[in-house]
């Protein structure tokens, strides 16, 4: 599991943190941006694996893959499911919050069907961590957003960088209360999340309440697993 956590740690990463708008959009309309996007996947994944990347990790049809090619074909997969959504989504399908889950489910599908689970046991806490701190910043915004999309109708446009970035430091700060002693641990998170919505209640900032509640159920179910099920804190 060890290096299913370090690409899946490196999929969140290219697919969410350095995934910018720009090359969200374009990347549906021009096949370059769909390269671009698609090669930003590899180049996370290598530094993450490195220690066992010449290592064989899966056999499959009878075949011996190393982490290199097995690199290569998850890359090249991701491009085609990629290529799909954009084709789909370009001929008049929806994309909505199920196609969004879709499109993460066979991404992942993918990086377990090609990275050896028994072989190399989780022996490190840092991984987890960073799909944690992916989660509750990039990939919570996107989540949150695609719901809105939902309730709200398919015209709402994606959040401002201010906005983006206030709940992205609202809610990390929610998680890493998490990992700190009694009773900052408790209070924190609490505190924090209702001076969020307090805000929002008052019409100081001008965030939805889908975004106050998802986002911080996430980061709550996010820090919960940190302290109590990796044990983790400061």
């Amino acid at each position: 599991m060890e290096i299913f956590y370090r690409l899946l740690f490196g999929h969140l990463l290219a697919d969410f943190t350095f995934q910018t708008n720009y090359i969200a959009y374009w990347k549906r309309q021009r096949f370059f941006w769909l390269c671009v996007h698609v090669i930003i996947h590899p180049l996370c994944y290598i530094p993450l694996v490195w220690p066992f990347i010449n290592d064989v990790w899966v056999t499959r049809l009878g075949v011996e893959l190393n982490g290199w090619a097995c690199l290569g074909i998850i890359t090249l997969l991701h491009f085609g499911e990629d290529w799909f959504r954009a084709t789909m989504v370009n001929r008049g399908w929806r994309d909505n919050s199920l196609f969004y889950a879709w499109d993460q489910i066979i991404h992942i599908g993918v990086l377990l069907l090609f990275t050896p689970l028994k072989a190399y046991p989780l022996v490190s806490q840092w991984p987890l961590l960073g799909i944690l701190f992916v989660s509750v910043t990039h990939f919570a915004t996107v989540t949150v957003w695609f719901a809105e999309r939902d309730i709200y109708g398919y015209d709402r446009e994606y959040p401002a960088t201010g906005e983006k970035y206030i709940s992205m430091a609202q809610r990390l700060a929610v998680w890493v209360f998490f990992f700190l002693p009694l009773p900052l641990w408790f209070m924190g998170p609490v505190v924090v999340a209702g001076l969020y919505a307090w805000l929002v209640w008052n019409k100081k900032v001008d965030f939805s309440w889908p975004s106050i509640i998802g986002g911080n159920l996430m980061t709550i179910c996010a820090g919960l697993f940190g302290r109590f099920g990796m044990g983790f804190r400061f």
